[in-house]
């Protein structure tokens, strides 16, 4: 195939569903089987844009604005919503995908977005793929502490820092706004600190829903992430489940800070 032709395959599509309160923004690119992108923090159809680019040469790559964020828009923008209430945004864009079964591949707060639709909607997916999610109720109180820490809840981006300083991501506050980083916008991270992070604290994962779905979930962390908080919930619930652990390349970012070496690694684990 020429580069012009892989290119055109690769063509980002926009697309807007109503749901529940609202519509969602959601791009496709590439053709193939479904593959949704749910990132962490907060994220938008923006943040994993250069991991679907090298994943949409086999798939159609799916990513989307979480409820409230960037282009997503709302009919009351104050009203709280859950990691459930997350989940079932990603079965409306699924539903209008028409495209039967979707893999997911999910990361920290995403992967608890991934975890809660296998669980609710089990026959919307074929494999989801958690990278570090933050479950805390599966791990010691001593490492829930080393994440617990005071948000300087009058500045969203120094409380947006100082997550990143917990599990070892330099993100840097040069980052919020600026011309390397366009994809990370201001009022989504006021929505990240004052609505998601205390819907992430809330988040209790049913295992006795999700421990027959075992055999559908791939749990993954990060290489050099072993000392920091988000590894060791990956390694509590791959063993709650009884799945081994699958570690990815570089830390918790990793899938943005170098999208072709994470991808590399993670097509392979793909159907």
């Amino acid at each position: 195939m020429s580069h012009d032709a892989a290119s055109s395959c690769r063509a980002v599509a926009e697309h807007s569903v109503a749901a529940p309160g609202g519509t969602i923004y959601y791009r496709t690119q590439g053709s193939g089987p479904p593959l949704v992108l749910i990132g962490g923090g907060p994220s938008n159809a923006d943040t994993l844009a250069a991991l679907a680019g090298h994943l949409a040469t086999a798939r159609t790559v799916v990513t989307y604005d979480r409820r409230g964020y960037s282009r997503r828009r709302l009919d009351d923008p104050s009203q709280p919503a859950s990691i459930a209430v997350h989940a079932d945004d990603v079965r409306h864009v699924l539903d209008d995908l028409g495209a039967g079964p979707a893999s997911v591949f999910a990361t920290s707060a995403g992967g608890l977005i991934g975890l809660e639709l296998t669980a609710s909607h089990p026959d919307t997916i074929t494999l989801v793929m958690v990278h570090e999610p933050p479950l805390g109720q599966l791990v010691p109180a001593d490492d829930q502490a080393s994440f617990d820490v005071e948000l300087d809840r009058d500045d969203a981006g120094r409380a947006l820092d100082q997550i990143a300083e917990s599990i070892g991501v330099a993100r840097g506050r040069s980052l919020t706004g600026s011309a390397d980083r366009p994809e990370v916008r201001g009022g989504d991270i006021e929505l990240f600190v004052h609505r998601d992070v205390p819907a992430i604290a809330d988040y209790h994962l049913d295992l006795d829903r999700i421990t027959p779905l075992a055999d559908r979930i791939v749990v993954t962390a990060s290489q050099e992430g072993r000392e920091f908080y988000p590894h060791r919930c990956a390694e509590a619930l791959a063993a709650a489940l009884g799945t081994g652990l699958i570690e990815l390349p570089g830390n918790h970012a990793a899938m943005i800070t170098h999208p072709a070496e994470f991808a590399a690694r993670l097509a392979p684990l793909l159907p």
